[in-house]
C-alpha cells in the first residue's frame, strides 16, 4: 500500500511509522481515502483521533487526523472499524515508552 501526501495545501498527514529521519507516529492517515465518517474517532478509547476541521480532501470530506500520538497504544481498533481502509497503524518501536 502506498501512502501519498494530501493534495491540499495544508498538511493533513503526519510522518508515521518507519520513515528515516522523521518523528515516529503510530497512525498514518491515508487522507484521500478518508470519508470523515468518524467511526475511528468513536472507536479510539484514548481520544487520539479527531476530524480535521480546516482541511478537505479530494473527495470533499474532512479527513481524520491524529491529535494525540502519545496516547495511542497501537491497538488498531481505528483501522479495524474504518470502512475505507484509510488508516495504517504501526507498532511502537522496541525500547520506547508509552
Amino acid at each position: 500500500m502506498i501512502a501519498t501526501q494530501p493534495t491540499t495545501s495544508a498538511p493533513a498527514t503526519e510522518s508515521a511509522g518507519p520513515l528515516p529521519g522523521a518523528e515516529w507516529r503510530p497512525v498514518l492517515v491515508l487522507v484521500d481515502r478518508c470519508k470523515g465518517c468518524g467511526l475511528c474517532v468513536a472507536a479510539c478509547a484514548k481520544d487520539g483521533l479527531a476530524l480535521e476541521e480546516t482541511v478537505v480532501n479530494v473527495q470533499g470530506y474532512h479527513p481524520v487526523k491524529l491529535v494525540n500520538p502519545e496516547a495511542c497504544t497501537s491497538c488498531a481498533l481505528c483501522a479495524r472499524v474504518c470502512p475505507d481502509c484509510a488508516l495504517v497503524v504501526f507498532a511502537r518501536p522496541k525500547g520506547t515508552r508509552r
